[in-house]
């Protein structure tokens, strides 16, 4: 299966994600980010970042979730690699985020990401029982 495509969208960025699990579904979610903001081959994992965030729907979870990843990279200036889903419940999840600080000289940087937004966002269930969503992102 497939971890997620990038959609055209007019002045942003969309990504198509799909998972076999929920947890899979917003890892894929987050691969599709990270790899849009920046060439995950130049990033090394030298630290560990614990993310936790909570949110009302699975729309909400996923917002919050990438929304803190975001965070993170801008406010802490860190270029993740990968992330992994420790705890995944409908309403809160826990994982960990790999990385390093950015380094221009180092890093291939490919976009800056402003937002998660919620226009067309939809997690949804299908037919064989895979997930998938669609986010779009605010360039």
């Amino acid at each position: 299966m497939k971890q997620y495509d990038i959609i055209d969208h007019t002045a942003d960025l969309g990504i198509r994600a799909y998972g076999e699990t929920l947890p899979k579904l917003f890892e894929n979610a987050a691969l599709g980010m990270l790899e849009s903001i920046a060439e995950l081959d130049s990033i090394d994992e030298k630290r560990e970042y614990d993310i936790n965030v909570q949110g009302d729907t699975l729309e909400d979870l996923l917002v919050a979730f990438l929304g803190e990843l975001l965070f993170q990279h801008e406010v802490e200036e860190i270029l993740f690699k990968r992330v992994e889903i420790l705890k995944f419940d409908n309403d809160n999840l826990s994982a960990v985020a790999y990385g390093e600080e950015k380094n221009p000289q180092k890093h291939v940087i490919y976009t800056e990401i402003k937002n998660v937004t919620y226009h067309q966002l939809k997690v949804k269930q299908l037919s064989d029982g895979k997930w998938e969503t669609l986010v779009i992102f605010d360039l």
